[in-house]
């Protein structure tokens, strides 16, 4: 892997404002959906009696949302490193990073979403578009 280093990086790993496309998801983007499902699911779980198919759903289903939760961090953290010391044009890693984040954010917001009217839902918590275009070198050339 090429590494280049980018001098001012700290800006580049802190959460866009606007959330637009999957290249501008940051790992401090996850915390809060992963949160607010963990709350929703929890009520959920214990408004059911013990031992019902209701509450081991409920209860999976967090658990579930919780580990997808940790790898798209464990992702955004690889993203990031791509960002700050990689080659974001190099295939492989950044291919298939580019590939699954908005997949699995779509997913956690897709969930999240059927909470919308609750107040703590946030509308930063929405579908985004795959990455960005990367601009050619060639200004002359049309994409």
């Amino acid at each position: 892997m090429t590494h280049h280093v980018i001098p001012d990086h700290a800006a580049l790993l802190t959460p866009a404002v606007v959330l637009e496309f999957s290249d501008d998801l940051r790992s401090a983007d996850v915390g809060p959906p992963q949160g607010f499902l963990a709350a929703r699911l929890g009520e959920i779980a214990q408004a059911q009696p013990e031992g019902t198919d209701a509450r081991w759903a409920a209860e999976h289903l967090a658990r579930t949302i919780d580990a997808d939760c940790r790898d798209l961090d464990d992702a955004l953290v690889s993203w990031e490193a791509e960002l700050t010391e990689g080659d974001i044009k190099q295939v492989g890693l950044v291919q298939t990073l580019r590939q699954s984040l908005p997949t699995d954010w779509n997913w956690l917001v897709e969930t999240a979403q059927r909470f919308a009217s609750h107040p703590d839902h946030l509308p930063r918590w929405h579908r985004l578009r795959r990455a960005r275009r990367v601009r050619r070198a060639d200004p002359g050339r049309r994409e």
